[in-house]
C-alpha cells in the first residue's frame, strides 16, 4: 500500500512540473530585430506587426536589447511608436539602462554579449485588430556601433 502512494506522489509532483514548466515561459508576441553589421543607424527602423484579439488581459511590454561588451555608453534612449488599428499613434522615449555608474553591466553577460531588458508598459489592447510598433534610434549619432538586435516582447499580466 505504502509503494502505491509514493508511486502515486512522485507521478503527480513529475506531472506537476511539467504543467507548470510547460507554461511558464509562453509569450504572446516575441520577435527580434538585427542590426546589420551590429550598427544602429538613425534611419534604422526596428518594426513589429502585432495582431490582437484579446482586449481583456493586460499585457506586459518588453524590449530587450543585445550589445556586445564593446558598447561604449551606459545606456541607450530609443522612440517606441506605436500605431492602434484606427490609426492612432503614440510616440514615447524609453531610456534602456545597460551599465551602472561603477562600469559594470545590468544585463544578462555570456562572453561577449550583454542581454538588458526593459519593461516598459503594462496595460490591455484597447481594440482589437493589427498594431505596429517602431523602435528607433533617439541618440544624437548617426550610428550606434556593437549593438547587435533589439526585440519587443508582448506577454499576458498574470
Amino acid at each position: 500500500m505504502r509503494k502505491n502512494r509514493i508511486i502515486t506522489y512522485l507521478s503527480l509532483v513529475t506531472v506537476s512540473m511539467f504543467a507548470l514548466t510547460s507554461c511558464g515561459d509562453q509569450a504572446y508576441f516575441d520577435e527580434a530585430y538585427s542590426f546589420e553589421d551590429n550598427s544602429w543607424s538613425e534611419t534604422d527602423t526596428a518594426h513589429f506587426e502585432i495582431e490582437v484579439d484579446d482586449t481583456i488581459q493586460p499585457f506586459n511590454f518588453i524590449m530587450t536589447l543585445r550589445t556586445s561588451t564593446q558598447y561604449q555608453f551606459s545606456n541607450i534612449w530609443v522612440y517606441v511608436i506605436s500605431e492602434a488599428p484606427d490609426g492612432t499613434k503614440s510616440k514615447v522615449a524609453q531610456r534602456i539602462p545597460l551599465a551602472r555608474p561603477d562600469g559594470s553591466w545590468i544585463g544578462r553577460v555570456s562572453g561577449t554579449i550583454v542581454e538588458s531588458r526593459l519593461k516598459f508598459d503594462s496595460k490591455p489592447f484597447p481594440m482589437k485588430g493589427k498594431y505596429s510598433f517602431d523602435i528607433v534610434n533617439a541618440t544624437q549619432q548617426e550610428n550606434i556601433e556593437e549593438v547587435m538586435d533589439i526585440s519587443l516582447r508582448v506577454e499576458k499580466n498574470n
